[in-house]
């Protein structure tokens, strides 16, 4: 019998327009199953979710770098991995050198600070609803506070390219460094991940993992997939990632994760 439910969100639970659709809702609501949303995301900007869905579960944002709870609209911490305040100093100061212009998203447990406003911040935020502040450098380095992840959103593929060499021969110590896709690429703490998440939350709750279910379609779902008891993957999802499934379900368009619940969960 599943206990809990986990679940990535973009390419997952929510549709090509970053919805929560009415299908998947009503079944994630009916189930009456624990549901903790999986996320690269920040906590704000997994809140419309949280909302829509209405759920009192702990969540896990930044790929695993901070376990939270919403209680009243307030957002409770319940375990977090910043990334080291040294590193994302080194980084910042690492593309600036050779990329001045780029911009480098930081974000904290509420706010969203980018090093400049760029095409790729420009066309990170459009479908976001939080919208990053110009950090002021004077007031951010000599007051540190933590920063779970560093994203560059990279249009040119040649300053990608350059990014990434850069990052690799810097040896950063106690980070992972990921490419989410061709213009996308997270630094956070090594020790977050979506695995160890879900790991901490089964716990946490006194749970058995063959009592857990996780839906994904990406190749950083992979590790939480492998975990669970019940390994569900989307339509969408990549052949790769297809492998460690032991159910498809339709694609993210289509309620798969509703459709998931209802053929696969509730059925067993």
């Amino acid at each position: 019998m599943i206990k809990h439910i986990f679940s990535d969100m973009d390419g997952t639970l929510l549709n090509r327009h970053g919805k929560v659709s009415t299908g998947n809702k009503a079944a994630i609501q009916s189930a009456g199953i624990p549901f903790t949303l999986v996320s690269a995301r920040s906590p704000r900007q997994m809140m419309a979710a949280i909302d829509t869905l209405k759920l009192t579960a702990p969540q896990i944002g930044f790929n695993g770098g901070l376990i939270y709870r919403v209680k009243d609209g307030q957002l409770q911490v319940i375990e977090e991995v910043p990334v080291d305040f040294k590193v994302v100093k080194r980084v910042v100061d690492l593309v600036e050198a050779r990329y001045p212009t780029t911009g480098i998203s930081l974000f904290g447990l509420t706010d969203w600070q980018v090093t400049h406003m760029d095409d790729g911040v420009a066309f990170f935020q459009e479908d976001m609803p939080q919208k990053p502040t110009v950090l002021e450098p004077a007031t951010f380095w000599t007051h540190p506070e933590p920063i779970y992840k560093m994203t560059f959103c990279v249009l040119d593929n040649q300053v990608m390219a350059g990014i990434v060499d850069i990052l690799n021969e810097a040896r950063l110590p106690g980070v992972a460094i990921q490419k989410s896709s061709d213009i996308y690429l997270d630094i956070t703490a090594i020790a977050a991940k979506k695995s160890r998440g879900v790991n901490y939350i089964a716990k946490r709750e006194q749970l058995d993992l063959n009592e857990t279910a996780a839906f994904g379609d990406g190749p950083n779902d992979i590790p939480m997939l492998k975990l669970v008891g019940m390994p569900i993957v989307m339509a969408n999802g990549l052949p790769n990632v297809k492998q460690v499934a032991r159910y498809l379900t339709t694609d993210n368009d289509h309620d798969g994760v509703g459709q998931g619940i209802e053929k696969f969960i509730l059925q067993k």
